[in-house]
C-alpha cells in the first residue's frame, strides 16, 4: 500500500507518541512510590534506570522475534494478548507489602519489586515502538519510518517533564496510578487499531515492498561491524547518561529535579538527529564537544593562578551548564553517527534490538558494575574516553571524512595519539583527590569522604564527613575539643540550646533520625540512652570507628546504631515492641537539599508521635539551600494537634554553632511553653547579641495555606516556587 493517506499515519504517531509518553511517565511515578523505602536518594533512580534500560532491551527483542517470525496477522493478535496480560497485573504502583526491611539490599530490593509490577506494562510499551514502526514500513514504504522514532521520544521527553510540573502537585500518587491504567486503555486501543488498520489493508509477511534506503555510513556488507557499533555508541550515550547523572546529584550539587536534566537532554539529542539527517552537523558538534571538554578539564589545569576563572569553574551553575553541553554535543555525535548508521526499513527492529542492547549494557555498566570497580565516579571520564575512541573509528572509517585513515593516516594517527594523551590527562586529574583526604568509599547512596580540613581564617582543624556536596558532620581535632558539639548541634542552636534545658539528674531517652558523626552523642549523660538511625552503613562504619570520630566512643550515654531507613525501622519496632518512649526524637535528614519526602508526611508524623512519650519533643532540623520547610512542618503539627515552636539562630562559630534552622514539636503545650520561657531568658542573656536567635510561631492561616504532605500526594515542586 503506497498510496498516501492522512488518517492512519496520524494514528501511528498517536499510537507510537502515547506509548513512549506512557513508557516515561511510569518510570518517575513508580520512582517516588519506591524512593521512601530506599531512603529517597538519587541511588535509588540508578537503579530504576538500569532496571528499565534493560527491560526495554527485552522489549525490542520481543518486537524484533514477532517482525522476523510471525505473520502480520500473528503479530496483531500476539501483541493484543500482551497488553491484555500488562492489563490485568495493573496496577503498577507496588502496595505497602512490598516494603523492604532495613537490611535488604536496596539494589536487588527494587529490581525484584519492579520485575513484579512494571515488567509486563514496560515491556509491552517498549516493544510498541518498533512494532509499529515496522508495520508503519510496511504501510507506506515510500516514507522513512525513523521520523516516527524521533516522535516517540518527543513523548518520552514531554512526559518527564509534565509529571513533576503537572501531575505531582495536583494528583495524588493513587490517583496517578489510575490515570496511568486508564492511559494503557486507551493506548492499547490506539496500538490495535493501527493493527487492525495493517490487516484490513491486507499486508503479509510476505509483501516485497521496497525499503527506504539506509543511512548514508551504512555498509551493506559489513553487517557485524554495523551491529557493533549500533551497539557501542547506544551504550556509550548511556554510560554518559547515567555517570553525568549520578556526577551532577551528588557530586556536584543536590539541586531538586536535576536528575531530569541529562535525562531530557539525551532525549533531545535523540528527537534532533532522528528526525532528520540535515539536523545533525557533525562538525558544529565535535567543536563543542571538544571545546567543553577543554574548559572543564584543560584550561582549568593550565591556569590555576587565575582566580577569577576559578571562581567561576567552580561555581554550581558553571559545572551543571557545562557538564550539560558536554553531555549534549557528545549525545549529539553518539546519535547523529548511530543515525547515520540506520539500515534499510527491512532491518528496522534488528536496529533498535542493538540500541536497546547497548542501552541495557550501558546501564548495567553504571547501575551495577561502576560501583563495584570503582571507588568514585570514574564512569565519567570512562564515557569520555570510550565516546571519543569509538567516534574517532566512525569518523575514520568514512572515505570522505577529514579523519578518514584511507586519505590520510598520518593526520588520523596523530589526531589519535592526541586524544590519547588527552584522555589519559583527563583520567590522571579524575584521580586527583582533595588535601588532606583520610578515607573513601563508594556504596549505593553515594562517595563518603572523610577529610581533614583547615578553614581559611580560622584555628580550628577540624575533620569532617562528606557525601557529595554535603557536609554530614565535623569535629575538632584538639584533644580538649573533641568533644564539643559543632556545626548544627552547636550550644547555641536550637538543639543545644533544648539540651540545656533539660533536668541534670533524670537521665532522658533520644532517638536521631540521621548519624553523621555522630555529634548528638556528645550530649549524652550517665544513663542516657541515645538510639541512631542510619541508612548508609559506610557513615554507620566511619562514624563508630574511633580512628576517625570519637563522639560515639567518648560519650557517656549508651548509644545505639539502627542500620536500615529510619521509617521503616521505626514502624518495624512499633509493631514488634510498641512504642520507644522517647523524651527526644531528632529528625535530622533534610540538610542536603535532597529531601527525603517520606520522612515530612502525615504518616510518618503519626509513628514519630506514637514513639514520644506524653510530654516528648519531636525536633526537625530543618536547615536547607533550596527549600522553606517551616509551612510544611507546621502544617502537619496543626493536623495533629500539636504544639510548636521555630527557633533560628546565626553563625556563632564552629565551637558554639552554625547557622540553623530548627522546628519543635509535642504533644504537651506545656512542654513547649516551657521552652520558650527558656529560649526567651537564654536570649535576655545574650545581651546586644539577642538579635541572633529568632523565636516564632507561624501565623495559623498561613499554616493551615500549606499543602498537607501525605504518602500519598506530596509535591517539592510546589514549595520550591511557593514557600521560598
Amino acid at each position: 500500500m503506497t498510496n498516501f493517506s492522512r488518517i492512519p499515519v496520524i494514528l501511528f504517531a498517536v499510537a507510537i507518541f502515547s506509548g513512549a509518553f506512557l513508557l516515561f511517565l511510569v518510570q518517575p511515578m513508580v520512582a517516588k512510590r519506591i524512593l521512601p523505602w530506599f531512603g529517597g536518594g538519587p541511588g535509588v533512580w540508578m537503579a530504576c534506570l538500569m532496571f528499565y534500560q534493560t527491560t526495554l532491551f527485552f522489549g525490542y527483542l520481543y518486537a524484533h522475534g514477532l517482525v522476523r517470525f510471525f505473520s502480520i496477522k500473528s503479530q496483531v493478535w500476539l501483541h493484543g494478548l500482551v497488553l491484555l496480560v500488562a492489563w490485568v497485573v495493573l496496577p503498577v504502583l507496588p502496595t505497602d507489602r512490598w516494603r523492604p526491611s532495613p537490611s535488604d539490599d536496596p539494589s536487588l530490593a527494587i529490581g525484584v519489586l519492579l520485575l513484579a509490577h512494571v515488567f509486563v506494562p514496560f515491556l509491552s510499551l517498549a516493544a510498541t515502538g518498533p512494532l509499529l514502526q515496522a508495520w508503519f514500513a510496511r504501510g507506506y514504504p515510500e516514507r522513512s519510518p525513523y521520523v516516527l522514532y524521533a516522535v516517540s521520544n518527543a513523548g518520552s521527553f514531554v512526559a518527564l517533564f509534565l509529571f513533576p510540573m503537572v501531575m505531582e502537585p495536583v494528583f495524588s500518587l493513587e490517583q496517578s496510578g489510575q490515570i496511568w491504567s486508564i492511559g494503557f486503555g486507551l493506548m492499547s486501543i490506539l496500538i490495535l487499531s493501527s493493527g487492525l488498520w495493517v490487516l484490513r489493508a491486507g499486508l503479509s509477511q510476505s509483501d516485497s515492498s521496497p525499503s527506504i534506503e539506509a543511512g548514508r555510513n551504512f555498509e551493506l556488507n559489513s553487517k557485524s561491524i554495523n551491529v557493533s557499533l549500533w551497539i557501542s555508541l547506544s551504550a556509550c550515550a548511556v554510560v554518559l547518561l547515567m555517570a553525568i547523572t549520578n556526577l551532577l546529584c551528588l557530586d556536584v550539587a543536590s539541586v531538586p529535579f536535576l536528575w531530569a536534566l541529562p535525562l531530557g537532554i539525551y532525549l533531545l539529542s535523540f528527537i534532533v538527529c532522528f528526525s532528520s539527517e540535515k539536523a545533525y552537523k557533525r562538525s558544529l558538534w565535535i567543536l563543542i564537544a571538544l571545546l567543553g571538554l577543554s574548559v572543564q578539564y584543560v584550561v582549568s589545569a593550565l591556569f590555576p593562578e587565575f582566580n577569577a576563572f576559578q571562581r567561576v569553574h567552580n561555581s554550581v551553575l558553571f559545572q551543571i551548564f557545562i557538564f550539560s553541553l558536554i553531555l549534549l554535543s557528545l549525545c549529539m555525535l553518539l546519535h547523529g553517527e548511530l543515525y547515520r548508521l540506520r539500515p534499510p526499513s527491512r532491518s528496522l527492529t534488528s536496529f533498535y534490538l542493538a540500541v536497546s542492547g547497548g542501552g541495557a549494557v550501558g546501564g548495567l555498566f553504571v547501575g551495577g558494575l561502576a560501583a563495584q570497580i570503582f571507588n568514585d565516579y570514574h564512569e565519567v571520564t570512562t564515557g569520555y574516553l570510550g565516546s571519543l575512541l569509538l567516534l574517532f573509528f566512525v569518523f575514520s572509517r568514512g572515505k570522505t571524512s577529514w579523519l578518514s585513515f584511507q586519505r590520510n593516516p598520518w593526520r588520523s594517527a596523530l589526531i589519535l595519539g592526541l586524544s590519547l594523551i588527552m584522555a589519559g590527562y583527563w583520567f590522571k586529574e579524575s584521580m586527583r583527590e582533595p588535601e588532606g583526604l583520610i578515607l573513601k568509599e563508594r556504596s549505593f547512596f553515594g562517595v563518603v569522604r572523610v577529610v581533614d580540613w583547615d578553614a581559611e581564617g580560622s584555628n580550628d582543624k577540624r575533620r569532617v564527613i562528606r557525601h557529595g556536596t554535603t557536609v554530614h558532620g565535623v569535629q575538632l581535632l584538639e584533644e580538649e575539643l573533641q568533644g564539643v558539639p559543632t556545626s548544627y548541634y552547636g550550644v547555641v542552636t536550637g538543639i543545644g540550646l533544648a539540651m540545656q534545658q533539660r533536668s541534670p539528674d533524670v537521665p532522658i531517652r533520644m532517638g536521631v533520625l540521621g548519624l553523621g558523626v555522630g555529634t548528638m552523642a556528645a550530649y549524652g549523660r550517665e544513663a542516657d540512652e541515645f538510639r541512631f538511625y542510619e541508612i548508609d552503613p559506610v557513615i554507620i562504619e566511619m562514624a563508630s570507628q574511633s580512628d576517625y570520630f570519637t563522639y560515639i566512643d567518648d560519650s557517656a550515654a549508651e548509644v545505639e546504631i539502627i542500620s536500615g531507613d529510619a521509617r521503616l525501622a521505626l514502624q518495624e519496632e512499633w509493631e514488634a515492641n510498641g512504642s520507644q518512649e522517647f523524651d527526644f526524637l531528632v529528625v535530622d535528614a533534610f540538610s542536603s537539599d535532597s529531601i527525603p519526602v517520606h520522612l515530612l508526611t502525615r504518616e510518618s508524623l503519626e509513628l514519630y508521635v506514637r514513639h514520644l512519650k506524653e510530654n516528648g519533643v519531636l525536633a526537625f532540623h530543618i536547615s536547607n539551600r533550596y527549600f522553606n520547610l517551616e509551612p510544611i512542618v507546621y502544617r502537619l503539627s496543626k493536623e495533629l494537634g500539636l504544639s510548636s515552636i521555630s527557633v533560628r539562630n546565626a553563625r556563632a562559630g564552629l565551637r558554639r554553632g552554625s547557622a540553623s534552622w530548627w522546628v519543635f514539636l509535642s504533644p504537651s503545650e506545656k512542654r513547649i511553653r516551657g521552652f520558650r520561657v527558656f529560649l526567651e531568658g537564654q536570649r535576655r542573656r545574650m545581651g546586644q547579641g539577642s538579635e541572633r536567635l529568632s523565636i516564632r510561631e507561624i501565623p495559623d492561616f498561613l499554616a493551615i495555606r500549606a499543602p498537607l504532605w501525605t504518602d500519598d500526594h506530596s509535591s517539592l515542586l510546589g514549595i520550591l516556587f511557593n514557600w521560598n
